[in-house]
């Protein structure tokens, strides 16, 4: 399996979005965070050929960000696993996965701090993050089979500014 982590593009400012009504799940993409996140997409195809299953987390954010990821490879379906909140430990997301197919490509949408967490749990069996996810960046994480813990094999790891500023095919 091929696990690809992706942590939501930017999003409106909490303290602001929750002083005028908002709650922390509700908060959007802002316009520049949609437009960032079209390109790095649309660049995401080079490294990528297909996505089997495209998850993300249930806050608007990260299904904002899993809707831009479908559109640029054709209108994928989308499933929200509550595993990709943030307030789930890393475990609860290797669970998930585990229980999913053995080969393929998984994207996963989700959140800081727990995609760094997840990396240390599949690369390396350790509950600290090995990888700092800024809004909008990814990691492609190997395994010879389904997920295990310590066993992830890290294909690469990109910011935003890097995965949008990667060569289209």
């Amino acid at each position: 399996m091929k696990l690809l982590l992706i942590r939501h593009a930017i999003a409106e400012d909490a303290e602001a979005f929750i002083t005028a009504g908002g709650t922390d799940a509700q908060r959007p993409l802002t316009e520049v965070g949609r437009k960032k996140m079209r390109k790095g997409a649309n660049r995401l195809r080079s490294q990528l050929q297909q996505i089997d299953l495209l998850a993300c987390s249930p806050l608007v954010r990260a299904r904002e960000t899993a809707d831009i990821i479908a559109r640029a490879f054709g209108d994928l379906p989308i499933i929200e696993r509550p595993e990709l909140d943030y307030r789930y430990p890393p475990e609860a997301v290797l669970d998930w996965l585990t229980q999913g197919p053995a080969s393929g490509v998984v994207v996963a949408v989700g959140h800081e701090p727990q995609l760094g967490l997840l990396t240390g749990l599949l690369l390396a069996d350790v509950t600290r993050p090995l990888i700092a996810f800024r809004k909008g960046g990814a990691a492609l994480i190997e395994f010879d089979g389904r997920p295990v813990a310590g066993e992830g094999f890290l294909q690469w790891a990109l910011t935003a500014g890097q995965l949008r500023s990667l060569n289209q095919d």
